[in-house]
């Protein structure tokens, strides 16, 4: 499909990036420094700006459309059209248009809906806004945002198989924002083309990764890409003094070199945005724009020649006029919206008391939990430290200082949990030191004061014990055999069979304790760095088991010891 569209114009582009930056340099230990020099040359990607954990597309795009709508002076009012070109929705329904919508306070004379498509969307988006646009009133306004967090900061627990690092190195996180207006005596040139034959280039299946063909999306590029380009220019009598640069999405450097390369681009003239924002997806085209902002900021406007292609396959192009005034620098931002979003881990809903949480692997536990989607009780003595962990927990948490006797801080406990109508559904045990004896009082009292969930609460020890087991010292049995008979007294006298007790053993000196912090940036920087030592998945793997032990999953799962570190 090919023609033009009378009476539109493209005013403005804004585009928005994650703050942290991915130095492709950083996955040397995993692939090897020759490798990863070799990917680097060859796909044009050192770095990447990457979404920490809770910053989705949306973010992004609206990061973007603000400082834009400011920009041109627009009023909320005046959009009639808002269109979310995305891969990861934040909901399966409704359309994040909707959110979105409701975020920028467009009133409900606009129509919004979701797209689903991925690099060739700025200009199946502008296609499809500017028909929309023909509908329209002279004066009228649509916003089209476009993006992809296809990186984010990699989850401890990510495998780092070569195959998925070589992968990630190529993409990173954008959001855009590009304004059309309806105006009299405006053009816009456009081509559109989709080829279902290769659906299967490019695939995602639920609750799987991409797949890619590369040989097939590099063949598609270099050929129906580049031949498409010199059809287009021809159609509409394009000569080179008609346009003043080339945008194409930023697949990697080799495609993008056999594209110049296929048709002829004057040196100079194809501007890029690889090497410092890797491959984002459909929003590549506008970020490209707006980071080379530099390049033309002294003309008034620019006639660009712009090209996304893509899953589906599809592609094309368009071709328009730009005012450069209206075309804002890359914003960094890791600003976040959090009020639509629901705990949804594996102990959702899971109210955990960290008894000792203040402790190093207190701090651990209460992060790992905290990560599962618990609400988790801080109870310790350094209320300063305490107050710092529940400040960087995203879920609900809550705060408990004692510095009075053991026995003592659990009427603390159960007062705090009384006023604040908490009910544990679990308790872990990772203050050092505690006494069997204590640990028995404790779950007696709590259960005697109502504070435990009646039916399928959990109960678990932690204990640094396996250190002894690594020292082969004959006080490791003697040790365990306390856990043994602890766990049993408390199974006995609890009065509530649906209550599990279990326990988890590992070895302190075998674990690399460093915190994961904020969106785990700092921990994944330094286990890469140190070429990914088995200490720092240990305390992950404490986490995971006491995820287990403590969901509903386990609900058969009682008097159970589990040593880890062997």
């Amino acid at each position: 499909m090919i023609g033009e569209f009378s009476n539109v114009k493209i005013q403005g582009m804004a585009s928005a990036v994650p703050q942290y930056i991915e130095e492709n340099t950083n996955f040397v230990n995993i692939l090897g420094a020759r490798r990863t020099k070799k990917q680097i040359q060859l796909t044009g990607v050192s770095k990447r700006h990457i979404s920490g954990p809770q910053q989705r597309t949306s973010d992004l795009c609206y990061a973007a459309a603000c400082p834009l709508m400011e920009k041109l002076n627009w009023k909320s009012d005046e959009i009639k059209i808002l269109i979310y070109i995305t891969q990861g929705p934040n909901y399966i329904l409704p359309s994040t248009a909707f959110f979105l919508q409701q975020r920028l306070g467009i009133p409900k004379d606009c129509i919004c809906f979701d797209i689903n498509l991925g690099c060739s969307s700025f200009n199946v988006g502008v296609h499809v806004v500017s028909a929309l646009l023909q509908s329209c009133n002279i004066s009228d306004k649509a916003l089209l945002l476009i993006g992809d967090t296809a990186s984010k900061v990699l989850e401890p627990e990510e495998p780092m198989t070569e195959e998925a690092i070589s992968g990630r190195m190529i993409f990173g996180a954008a959001g855009a924002a590009i304004a059309l207006e309806k105006i009299e005596q405006s053009s816009l040139k456009f081509m559109t083309k989709s080829d279902g034959n290769g659906y299967e280039a490019i695939m995602r299946h639920y609750g799987k990764g991409t797949t890619m063909d590369g040989t097939a999306v590099f063949e598609f590029a270099i050929n129906d890409v580049s031949d498409d380009v010199k059809v287009f220019k021809d159609y509409f009598g394009l000569k080179e003094d008609d346009i003043d640069y080339y945008v194409f999405h930023q697949a990697q450097k080799l495609i993008l070199d056999s594209i110049a390369t296929n048709c002829n681009f004057p040196e100079g003239k194809e501007l890029r945005s690889l090497e410092e924002y890797g491959n984002t997806s459909g929003t590549s085209v506008p970020l490209t724009v707006c980071a080379n902002l530099n390049q033309f900021a002294d003309k008034k406007s620019i006639k660009l020649f712009l090209c996304g292609f893509g899953v589906g396959l599809s592609w094309g192009s368009i071709y328009t006029e730009v005012p450069t005034e209206n075309i804002l620098s890359v914003i960094e931002t890791n600003e976040h919206y959090d009020g639509d979003k629901i705990p949804a881990g594996k102990l959702a809903e899971h109210n955990i008391l960290i008894v000792g949480a203040d402790e190093e692997i207190g701090e651990n536990i209460s992060r790992y939990l905290s990560g599962s989607s618990a609400t988790v009780i801080l109870e310790g003595t350094d209320e300063h430290k305490l107050y710092n962990i529940q400040d960087d927990l995203f879920y609900e948490s809550h705060v408990i200082v004692h510095n009075d006797s053991e026995l003592s801080q659990f009427d603390k406990v159960s007062q705090y949990c009384s006023e604040n109508n908490i009910c544990l559904h679990g308790i872990v045990f990772a203050k050092s030191g505690m006494t069997p004896d204590t640990i028995y009082d404790v779950c007696m009292k709590l259960q005697a004061d109502e504070i435990l969930q009646s039916a399928e609460c959990s109960i678990v020890l932690t204990s640094d014990i396996e250190c002894l087991h690594t020292q082969n010292s004959p006080m490791y049995y003697e040790e365990k055999g306390k856990i043994e008979t602890i766990l049993s007294k408390i199974q006995e006298d609890i009065n509530n069979e649906q209550v599990r007790v279990n326990a988890v053993l590992y070895d302190e000196t075998k674990l690399d304790l460093t915190q994961i912090t904020g969106s785990g940036q700092e921990w994944i920087e330094k286990f890469l760095q140190q070429n990914c030592p088995a200490e720092m998945n240990r305390p992950l793997f404490i986490g995971r088991t006491l995820v287990y032990l403590l969901s509903d999953n386990s609900q058969y799962t009682t008097g159970l010891i589990v040593p880890i570190n062997r």
